[in-house]
Formats: structure tokens, C-alpha cells, sequence
């Protein structure tokens, strides 16, 4: 048994899914098993992981019969997991060659440590789409600082003495859920996957922290493509969704009731300012992209729309 299951999950993939698979193949520790479970895609991906599955028998492939979702095909490959450790690597994303053997040595020798990852260098455009040109009004300079903020992939890791010493420590970054890409101990994150909660992943770590801390090692150890649903816009999300419209302005309004319910209301009350943040954040975003919206001309509307990359 290998001692780090890579988990992959993927989605109509063909186009980055070999970067993330060589990635993981050209690590510095070598003791690892791949496990790809594709989510019913429509494109080349099926034939792209076969191939590689068939050339290492590291690499285990398995297509969903159907699209399960991406929380249950996240839940699914570390249920499948045997190992000691385990970490899920998005198929848009890549690793430093030396991320498995670096944090397999956190977790071997820091015993109160249940998940170690590295610092995430941004690639792609969807970032960069939110640079402020010369060009730029007030109002879409302020826009775009605003959306630059919420798509920061900064986090900060925990050494508290209890948990909610942990919790206040990780609610210090608004992106805390990009821990979900650490190196787990796999027993802990089967023990706390098994929840319902938009969004998952925040509920997820903050669960994990009850067992112990969060490792960052301070230096970039993963390349992160943070496109998709989190940058889609009010308009096309109330056109091309049918969200009702309090849950576009506040949609962590039943985020925010799970904590209380699953953390307790001291813990809520300690860490107000981080609940307060998130709920208004929906409605300061959604203003925004109204504004710009109103200010294009009837031809740039249509082009305004975007298209969610992370299936329903």
C-alpha cells in the first residue's frame, strides 16, 4: 500500500488534465498511487486517462456512470482512499515536484498536524481578467480591486491549543477553503466528509479542525486555475440559473446557520466579523457587477454572460 493517494477529480478535462497526471508523476517521492474519477465528461478525457492508466499501474481510472455532482466525486475518491495520507489535486491545478515528499514530512513529524499544504501560485486568465487598466473608470477600478480580493488565494495555517483557537486563526483569511487542497491524514478527512453545506469545503475544514492544526508551508508548492462558479456574475447567474434573489445578495446566509449550529454560538460570537464579512460580500459583488452591467453598451450585454466551469 502506498503511503499518498492522489485523488483527481475531472470534468471535461482534455485540456489540462495531462499537466495535472505528469505533475503528480514527477514527484521527488515516488511512494504514491493516482485515483481519477471522472464525472461523466463528454470530451477526450476518458481517452486521455486510459492511456495513462494503461502505461503505470500507479493509475487507477474510474468513469461515473453519471455526473454525481462535484462534491459527491470529491467524496468519492477519498472514501476510496487505503493510504495513510491522501490529497485531492483538481485537474485544472499542478503540483511542485517536491509537494507530496515536503508535506509527508510535516504530517510524519508534527503528530498534531491533520492537513499541510503550501502557499498556491495563480495561473490562468481569470485572474488576470480583474488587472486594472489605464483605461478603467473609478467605478471599474473599484470593481475590479474588490473581485482581486475575494479571488485572493491567500490562507493562513493554525497552532492552537484548541479548537477555538484554530477556528479564529483560519477564519483570518476570507479563502480558507483552498485548505481542501492540503495533504490530509486520510483517516481524519473520512471522518468529516459526510455533511451537506453550500459551500462544502468551508464546512469541510472547519470540521477537519477539530481534530488538530493546519500546516502552510511558506512557499509555493501548487499552481491554481481559480476560474469557474465562483467568477460568474450576478446577471448571469439570476438569467442563467434562476437563483432567487436574496440568495444571490446573502447567499451564506444558511453557511452562516450551520456554524452556529455545528461550532456553537461562542465560537460564532468570537469570530463575528469573519460572518459578517461573508454575508455582505454577496451583496457588495452582485452591486458591483449591476453597475458595470448598466454601463455597457446593448452589444457588450450579451458578451457579458458567463459560463460555469464545475457541473451542478
Amino acid at each position: 500500500m502506498s503511503i499518498v493517494i492522489v485523488g483527481i477529480p475531472v470534468y471535461n478535462g482534455e485540456k489540462s488534465i495531462k499537466k495535472a497526471i505528469d505533475s503528480v508523476l514527477n514527484q521527488t517521492l515516488q511512494d504514491f498511487e493516482i485515483i481519477i474519477s471522472d464525472n461523466a465528461s463528454t470530451d477526450l478525457t476518458k481517452n486521455i486517462c486510459e492511456e495513462y492508466a494503461k502505461n503505470d499501474i500507479r493509475i487507477k481510472y474510474i468513469r461515473q456512470k453519471k455526473n454525481l455532482g462535484y462534491v459527491e466525486n470529491f467524496r468519492y475518491l477519498a472514501n476510496s482512499a487505503n493510504s495513510k495520507y491522501f490529497v485531492w489535486l483538481s485537474a485544472d491545478d499542478f503540483l511542485e515536484s517536491t509537494f507530496l515528499q515536503k508535506n509527508v514530512d510535516v504530517l510524519n513529524s508534527k503528530k498534531n498536524v491533520v492537513a499541510s499544504v503550501g502557499k498556491i501560485g495563480i495561473v490562468g486568465d481569470h485572474y488576470h481578467k480583474f488587472d486594472c487598466d489605464q483605461n478603467d473608470n473609478h467605478i471599474i477600478k473599484i470593481y475590479k480591486k474588490i473581485r482581486q480580493h475575494y479571488l485572493s488565494l491567500e490562507y493562513f495555517g493554525t497552532c492552537g491549543n484548541n479548537y477555538e483557537t484554530r477556528v479564529s486563526m483560519c477564519l483570518k483569511s476570507f479563502r480558507y477553503g483552498m485548505f481542501i487542497f492540503s495533504l490530509f491524514r486520510t483517516d481524519v478527512l473520512k471522518k468529516s466528509i459526510n455533511f451537506q453545506i453550500v459551500p462544502w469545503d468551508w464546512g469541510l475544514i472547519l470540521i477537519i479542525l477539530k481534530y488538530g492544526d493546519l500546516h502552510v508551508i511558506d512557499e509555493i508548492l501548487q499552481f491554481r486555475n481559480p476560474g469557474g462558479i465562483s467568477d460568474s456574475n450576478a446577471i448571469s447567474n439570476l438569467k442563467q440559473k434562476n437563483i432567487r434573489l436574496h440568495h444571490l445578495l446573502f447567499p451564506k446566509i444558511p453557511f452562516t446557520k450551520w456554524c452556529i449550529q455545528n461550532m456553537g454560538k461562542k465560537i460564532f460570537f468570537q469570530n463575528i466579523s469573519f460572518f459578517i464579512r461573508i454575508n455582505y460580500s454577496g451583496l457588495i459583488i452582485s452591486f458591483l457587477d449591476l453597475i458595470k452591467y448598466f454601463k455597457l453598451k446593448n452589444h457588450e450585454k450579451n458578451n457579458y454572460f458567463e459560463k460555469d466551469l464545475l457541473p451542478e
